[in-house]
């Protein structure tokens, strides 16, 4: 559409308005409170922050927010005509959001087999060999003009529409006012047209921010309203796969015209200590309305139980038609619970906004009271104590669900990622979604929150460049304004390894000085941009400086020696260099840690962490390949094998500690090690062919696993690698000793061993100053017999956020994995829900992730569930031929808030008081649930994150804690 067209009056997008349901608990909102089991039950005996004639003042609120993501209606592909209200969309596609096209099957797809490319081996020569894998084959097309870098996945245009009513409101909060609708998009890839009813609201580019309409005007409120909206991934627009849609979730919100407009609470900790704290918070209200109106707002703070801890109320404000005014007050906290990765504990402030003696508007925010400092001598500090980085990049990407971001995918690549030993990820390189955000303060994870991959020069023809001169300011914004309360946010990127032209050094000043206005709690620096040297324009405008690929030290200490006053981050770093980056940080303080790249695989730039078979002695020939002359040796190497990356079918990156499906991979046995949280690790390497080995470099690393299975005759000599922090490692084969060798510093916390291979046990014993400190060993397993399920959550409820990711995998008859297993695995669901996406870990099995079959890597594979809209159970059945089937029920239990909820309150009553149920939930009752409701949220949120159920392949249904 025409610029001209986009910036007509009204058509431009207003941040106005938020705000939870007052009338039910979502379970997003339950989780995002984040009180302990204890606040629950207090809850249920009716004790609230928020409730009672004291705190409450008279008058029902007008604020609504709902869910705008059921029922609509999708064609991929461009359509004249379809932003029309009449247009025919009667054969579209029906299906809820959030959604994306470039992960499901092409329309021209012929082959549904992915067994072409399945084999297990990461191992790559130096000439790609020819690929007998499908050309096209679910979402991939080998032709595709983004190649390996999107995946090899197809862009293009798709189109949205949705016919709706406007739901009953009982009128603007006792003011007498209609209400005012603001409709909310968190993400859509990208350049999104939207319309209501004919009209054009708007012109959405950037793939990664949120925005909002106020479409009080366009709406027909008493009939039917059609919404359409147009997305355009056409061209080249990502370095790496980016999904296609609207990817994220859609809100609508109704208040009256006195309101808190869009992110209009602000809430930081000026004081914050165990014993005083003070909550600084800030309030815009604005006047929608067509005369002026005085207003006053209280706030209310409640403590991590749903305690009442504090109220501060501002001074009454005239506010004229169409104008905004901003309150604030100080609240002091005693005896505070300090946020910190350890103990993550949340406030919520309540912000009560008055109008004419009555509730015009209320809004709930999240906070954490903690302090943040970071300097050139101490590094970065929380609450006072010096915390150190165990950091990891990860792209906006979901594995087999694409771009889809649902609550629980985010809130379970932070649990794996806490378990994994990060304490920290970097948003690379875009604004993540809310959920993410909302699990990392609910988790304890420290987050550097980036803006973008690109500024005024572009990285791709059709990427974000085309937009930033015009957008950046409205980008950034919404950015700081939505992510500012988070506590697990510690620091700004403005963007990644920014391309230097002639406005580099004043955009990125204009972008900080923005920023700085924002938000001054937080420092601010660029991904990257430090990397080059102490006389990049950057040291002029951030406050901590950012290298990356700078192991051991190269070149980073003479850049800090230029500015000692400001810390240093590497907010990249190779998985080969784990050990390396972990030293340098710990004897420098100034040197806050690093973030590898990457802490989960994801889609695109594809094959990068290939691991090359060059002739034997080849890593012997490069000394210290982190150290110069070896860095411009092992660069040869890495990128004279295939490329930059690798070619079709490698799709995946394969360059994360975490692979696509969430399982370790080897590098990150290596970090348990380094971090000490475990005394050793054991892992084999795959046989190369003969006269070749395997070498780490740069973002690839060994093809090992932790097994002691393998298909290669007896006596075959193996490479075994055991990491520990021990000063020397023991191998023991079937109860003999097999090996030994002295841990150097040198050596990075490797030991590299060889055993004969015969079936059995082997054993790494790990010892310091001769006294063993720990010992791991691996077992044989037996022929493959049986199939076995396990899900990460035990119940769902029937939100549509609600997921169950059950990892498939192939066991012997004693129930041990077949480490190394290639079978293909079919899914079959039935009742309450539907196969959302299969899936596995191998960067090169490109098959589809919608059809019902997958085949294993490393005898693991996935299928997700996604509950339907109705309770019962929904069933999984896992059939491969000569293996025993297996099967896995999962009770659906109504959404809170919903009509079949009550039902289920006598069982959630007995669930949480047997006291089975032990994480973080909401006190339902603070938010305007009754008791019955309370008992029921309780249940529904806090059931998935008990105990994993395993279920054998007998069907028997044994489970143990995995």
């Amino acid at each position: 559409m025409p610029d001209s067209a986009r910036s007509a009056a009204g058509q431009e997008p207003l941040a106005t308005g938020s705000g939870w349901r007052a009338s039910e608990v979502t379970r997003r909102r339950a989780l995002q409170v984040g009180a302990v089991t204890a606040g629950s039950l207090a809850a249920i005996s009716g004790t609230s922050a928020f409730a009672g004639p004291d705190t409450a003042p008279a008058g029902a609120p007008p604020r609504l927010e709902q869910s705008f993501d059921e029922g609509w209606l999708f064609h991929r592909g461009d359509v004249s005509g379809a932003d029309a209200a009449g247009f025919d969309d009667g054969s579209w596609r029906s299906l809820d959001l959030p959604h994306d096209w470039g992960i499901e099957d092409l329309p021209y797809a012929t082959s549904g087999d992915g067994g072409a490319s399945s084999d297990s081996s990461l191992l790559v020569p130096k000439v790609p060999p020819p690929s007998s894998a499908p050309p096209v084959i679910g979402p991939f097309d080998s032709s595709s003009p983004g190649d390996g870098s999107t995946a090899y996945t197809m862009s293009g245009i798709g189109w949205y529409r949705k016919h709706f009513t406007l739901p009953e409101l009982a009128g603007g909060g006792g003011t007498g006012d209609e209400p005012h609708f603001e409709l909310r998009f968190d993400g859509i890839y990208q350049n999104a047209d939207v319309w209501l009813n004919g009209v054009h609201l708007g012109f959405h580019p950037y793939g990664y921010t949120p925005f909002a309409f106020d479409v009080t005007p366009q709406l027909n409120r008493g009939g039917t309203n059609v919404l359409a909206v147009r997305a355009d991934n056409s061209g080249l627009t990502s370095r790496w796969y980016s999904g296609s849609g609207i990817y994220r979730h859609t809100w609508l919100t109704a208040t009256g015209p006195v309101r808190i407009p869009l992110w209009g609470v602000s809430v930081t900790t000026p004081v914050a200590s165990e014993q005083n704290s003070v909550a600084h918070v800030e309030v815009s209200v604005a006047n929608l309305g067509s005369d002026p109106a005085s207003a006053q707002v209280r706030v209310t703070i409640a403590g991590p139980h749903g305690q009442p801890v504090g109220t501060g109320q501002a001074q009454a404000t005239s506010i004229a038609p169409g104008g905004t005014s901003v309150v604030s007050a100080d609240i002091p906290v005693s005896r505070a619970a300090m946020w910190s990765p350890d103990s993550p504990a949340l406030y919520t402030a309540r912000a009560d906004v008055l109008a004419g003696g009555k509730l015009a508007d209320s809004l709930d925010t999240t906070f954490g009271i903690r302090s943040i400092e970071w300097n050139g001598t101490s590094g970065f500090l929380l609450n006072g104590k010096q915390v150190k980085m165990i950091g990891g990049c990860i792209h906006d990407n979901r594995g087999p669900l694409g771009a889809v971001t649902l609550d629980r995918s985010e809130e379970r690549r932070i649990e794996i990622l806490k378990a994994a030993g990060f304490n920290s990820i970097r948003t690379a390189h875009n604004p993540p979604s809310p959920a993410l955000l909302d699990a990392c303060d609910r988790l304890g994870m420290l987050v550097m929150d980036e803006f973008t991959d690109m500024w005024d020069t572009g990285k791709n023809p059709q990427d974000y460049h085309v937009y930033f001169p015009q957008w950046w300011q409205r980008d950034l914004t919404s950015m700081l304004l939505r992510d500012r309360n988070h506590p697990s946010v510690v620091i700004w990127s403005l963007g990644n390894e920014i391309v230097e032209d002639s406005m580099y050094a004043t955009r990125g000043q204009q972008l900080a000085d923005l920023l700085r206005t924002l938000d001054q709690t937080r420092p601010i620096t660029l991904g990257g941009g430090s990397t080059f040297g102490a006389g990049d324009p950057s040291w002029a405008y951030v406050d901590v400086g950012d290298v990356h690929y700078n192991a051991n030290g190269h070149g980073y200490s003479d850049i800090h020696a230029a500015h000692p006053g400001k810390a240093m981050t590497e907010s990249e770093s190779f998985p080969a260099t784990i050990y390396q980056d972990a030293s340098f940080s710990n004897d420098n303080a100034w040197a806050v840690g690093s973030w590898v790249w990457a802490a989960w695989d994801y889609m695109g730039e594809s094959g990068i962490g290939k691991t090359p078979i060059p002739p034997v002695g080849t890593a012997a020939t490069w000394g210290n390949q982190w150290i110069n002359p070896g860095w411009g040796i092992s660069r040869l190497l890495h990128h004279g094998w295939g490329g930059f990356g690798y070619p079709y079918p490698y799709f995946q990156a394969n360059c994360g500690d975490i692979d696509l499906i969430g399982q370790p991979k080897p590098q990150n046995h290596w970090r348990a090690a380094v971090d000490g949280t475990s005394p050793v690790e054991v892992l084999v390497e795959r046989p190369p062919p003969p006269g070749t080995e395997q070498v780490a470099v740069w973002w690839g690393y060994y093809d090992e696993l932790e097994s002691w299975t393998w298909d290669v005759e007896a006596g075959q000599p193996m490479t075994v690698h055991a990491y520990t922090l021990g000063d020397s490692v023991t191998l023991l084969l079937n109860g003999t000793q097999v090996a030994s060798t002295s841990v150097t510093a040198d050596d990075w916390a490797v030991a590299t061993l060889t055993a004969a291979y015969r079936p059995g046990e082997l054993t790494a014993i790990a010892s310091r100053n001769g006294k063993e400190i720990g010992r791991k060993t691996l077992r044989t397993a037996g022929a493959p017999a049986a199939l076995r399920l396990t899900s990460d959550v035990e119940t769902l409820t029937t939100s549509r956020d609600a997921l169950a990711h059950v990892l498939a995998e192939v066991i012997d008859s004693e129930g041990a994995v077949a480490p190394d297993a290639v079978t293909q695995v079919t899914f079959q669901v039935s009742g309450a829900g539907e196969l959302a996406s299969v899936g596995n870990g191998n960067p090169h099995n490109v098959d589809s992730f919608t059809r019902p079959h997958r085949y294993t890597w490393h005898g693991q594979a996935q299928a997700i569930l996604r509950p339907a809209k109705a309770h019962g159970t929904v069933t999984l059945t896992a059939q491969a031929a000569g293996l025993r089937p297996a099967k896995l029920t999962l009770p659906v239990i109504p959404e809170p808030g919903t009509a079949s909820a009550g039902q289920a309150t006598a069982a959630a009553r007995q669930r949480v008081l047997s006291g089975s149920l032990r994480e973080r939930t909401a006190s339902a009752a603070s938010f305007g649930g009754g008791p019955l409701l309370v008992l029921y949220g309780a249940a529904a949120v806090l059931a998935r994150r008990c105990k994993r159920m395993q279920h054998a392949a007998d069907d028997n249904g044994s489970r143990r804690r995995d």
